[in-house]
């Protein structure tokens, strides 16, 4: 299960998630430092995002439903940048750390690009039976 490099992305993924919206900063305000996990739909879309991509690593057999996942966990990082970006802008200075939520974004999409290829490669030895 964990020896695909796709299941190796899609965990870091899911370790890489909580750490940040816990311990890097993305908001700065009167010389506080806000994270994360003070905007309640940001931080409920990122867990979603976590479960989805741990999820997506038990389903190694089914790889539709796989990229699916994977997709859907793309969405709900996005999502979360959104809230963070265009609703509580206003009223605190952005720092750059909100671009390391990137990362995870890449490893996704990374796994996804893997999945497709052993796809690829299941059904390229399916037609040579």
């Amino acid at each position: 299960m964990l020896q695909r490099i796709q299941s190796v992305f899609l965990f870091i993924s899911s370790v890489i998630t909580p750490i940040m919206i816990f311990f890097v900063p993305i908001f700065e305000s009167e010389s506080k430092e806000m994270f994360a996990s003070d905007f309640l739909w940001a931080k409920v879309f990122l867990f979603i995002s976590t479960l989805l991509s741990l999820i997506s690593i038990t389903l190694y057999k089914n790889r539709k439903k796989q990229i699916l996942l994977c997709s859907f966990s793309r969405t709900q990082i996005t999502i979360a940048l959104i809230l963070l970006l265009f609703m509580y802008k206003k009223q605190m200075n952005v720092k750059i750390e909100l671009l390391l939520f990137a990362i995870p974004y890449l490893l996704l999409i990374l796994s996804s690009y893997f999945i497709k290829r052993d796809d690829k490669l299941v059904k390229s030895s399916d037609r040579i039976r």
